[in-house]
């Protein structure tokens, strides 16, 4: 048993040297690295080279905005017979070019001829009746003035000649309605443009006011924006404007500027006539470019010359002085960026030297130096 009790006693004596050996070596190797620490003097640190800008302060600044509209047609229609008919004949398509008083389409007329017919009928009736009515009134007068008939007799001749006078009238009338509707089922382009729809084929029957055809003029289209209102005062009349429509620029002027305001919106119309139709067609989405200006005052920075603070700010490093310099943490707020640089206002003040890239890297109170061509910049 005492055997036994040696070779443990012994490998616990071999792990507490070893323990102690290894503590001893950190302790001298702590030692070491701090001596060596304390005796390199700030002085003595290489300063990290920045790359600088100047703070320019300003009183307020503006930013780019765009304005979407369509778009459109000066003018367009939907063509439409005046009575309901069968189409029998239609003579445009979907794309072809008319002109102001191109017939388009044609209705079915059988009945209404039939009815002409029968007015003609009648009216040659009632000239037949107008004329005999004519004739005993004449008789009747001369009659009369011979004493040989009575006055009541030329009277009643003479209601009947008003009478046989007033159905010829109608008659007329009743014709001249009908050559009216059979004008009617003609279907006429009432000015130049393109054929943009056809709502029916041949032999179809159509009700009174139901589209046949929709037509698009062809003069300089025009392209229709929802301004805001702090921005359409920089939208004169007559003004020459670029719309942007896909990956095209379309120049353009400014010919109506609504006087009303969309009560949904708040925004006013203004409608701008473009040079040319080329490229573009009633539907595209057009872009009109402007500006909103600000009345915060602060400074335009680069992107990078700002870092994370604390509570949802940012803070940017400016240098003490240019020799030497050390490195002082200015919290900011950011008004406006536009991916690449950014309009801020917080504790700087104008002339001021910041560092404008490779913030992340930098803590404030570190040595930099600015090199030769920063340092020129920044003057």
């Amino acid at each position: 048993m005492t055997a036994a009790t040696t070779p443990s006693k012994s490998g616990k004596l071999s792990l507490i040297i070893a323990i102690a050996v290894f503590t001893a070596a950190l302790v001298i190797l702590l030692m070491t690295a701090g001596l060596g620490n304390a005796t390199q003097t700030p002085e003595a640190r290489v300063p990290v080279a920045v790359s600088t800008g100047t703070v320019k302060i300003q009183s307020g600044f503006e930013t780019p905005i765009n304005v979407f509209g369509l778009i459109e047609s000066p003018r367009a229609t939907s063509l439409s017979f005046d009575m309901a008919g069968q189409v029998n004949t239609l003579l445009v398509e979907e794309g072809d070019v008319v002109s102001k008083g191109d017939v388009l389409a044609r209705q079915d007329i059988q009945r209404l001829n039939a009815r002409k017919r029968e007015l003609q009928a009648s009216l040659e009736r009632a000239n037949a009746d107008l004329e005999l009515a004519s004739v005993n009134s004449e008789r009747t007068t001369s009659l009369v003035e011979k004493k040989l008939e009575s006055a009541q007799r030329l009277d009643e001749t003479k209601a009947s000649l008003n009478v046989a006078k007033a159905q010829v009238s109608e008659m007329q009338a009743a014709l001249e309605s009908l050559n009216v509707e059979i004008e009617k089922t003609t279907l006429i382009s009432p000015f130049d443009g393109v054929v943009n729809r056809r709502f029916f084929d041949e032999g179809s029957v159509v009700s009174a006011g139901t589209p046949v055809f929709g037509i698009t003029g062809i003069e300089n289209y025009q392209a229709r924006f929802a301004v805001p209102a702090d921005v359409v005062d920089q939208f004169d009349l007559n003004e020459p404007v670029l719309v942007s429509v896909g990956d095209i620029d379309v120049a353009g002027t400014v010919t109506q500027r609504l006087p009303v305001r969309n009560v949904q919106t708040r925004t006013i119309d203004i409608l701008v006539t473009l040079n040319s139709n080329e490229r573009v067609r009633p539907g595209d989405m057009a872009i009109l470019s402007g500006f909103r200006s600000h009345s915060e005052t602060g400074s335009w920075l680069p992107v990078n010359a700002l870092s994370n603070g604390l509570r949802g700010l940012w803070r940017v490093f400016v240098l003490s002085n240019e020799q030497n310099a050390t490195l002082e943490a200015r919290v900011v707020e950011v008004v406006y960026t536009d991916g690449n640089n950014a309009f801020v206002r917080g504790a700087l003040k104008d002339g001021e030297v910041y560092v404008s890239e490779g913030t992340h890297k930098l803590a404030p109170g570190q040595m930099v130096s600015i090199p030769s061509q920063h340092q020129a910049g920044a003057r």
